[in-house]
């Protein structure tokens, strides 16, 4: 085994830019992951909204209208599509889903849209949502889910990756947003 010295500032830099094992355990353990459900868009709604008002993590910058998320969702959960929330006392406060494309030469790939509310980021709860969609993707036929994502993001980058995603192109300048812009990666998974 090799020995590691830390300093006072090396624990003091950790504690400061991860939440204490305590609060992770909370979330974790009142937070339930789970097949959405048509009762719960309006909360998700919410999340999606809060995510998109963010401006970083999300191609929008704010959602359509309630009733056409609505009916995208209501549309995937009608089919049995791979869609998922994370619930804390009856609130969505993230999500995952793959849309199939509708192209029937692509109806063999995927698209993976996630989000999470801020103060559920860094908590584990983006792996606990990405892998049963995965596998309920696979189970739904589809061979490839592929997704975007800002260079910036690089959590969720990391999440991806650990997950098996691998980066298939860079976009560079993808978005421009006040007067900025962003590199994307393309990243894709065969399932």
């Amino acid at each position: 085994m090799r020995r590691v010295n830390l300093t006072f500032a090396d624990i003091n830099k950790f504690c400061l830019h991860n939440p204490p094992v305590s609060e992770v355990l909370d979330v974790i353990m009142t937070t339930q992951i789970i097949y959405a459900k048509s009762e719960l868009i309006p909360s998700f709604y919410e999340a999606l909204a809060a995510v998109a008002r963010e401006r970083v993590y999300i191609e929008m910058i704010e959602p359509p209208p309630l009733e056409k998320v609505a009916g995208f969702q209501n549309e995937l959960m009608g089919k049995n599509g791979p869609v998922y929330y994370a619930v804390d006392n009856g609130k969505v406060v993230g999500w995952c889903d793959v849309f199939p494309e509708e192209n029937p030469r692509q109806s063999h790939r995927g698209s993976l849209g996630m989000g999470l509310l801020p103060e559920y980021r860094g908590k584990g709860l983006g792996s606990k949502l990405l892998a049963p969609v995965l596998d309920h993707a696979k189970k739904f036929g589809l061979e490839k889910v592929e997704l975007h994502v800002y260079t910036t993001n690089q959590p969720a980058v990391a999440l991806y990756r650990k997950f098996g995603f691998e980066q298939e192109g860079l976009l560079k300048k993808y978005r421009k947003l006040d007067g900025r812009y962003f590199d994307c990666l393309a990243m894709g998974k065969f399932l």
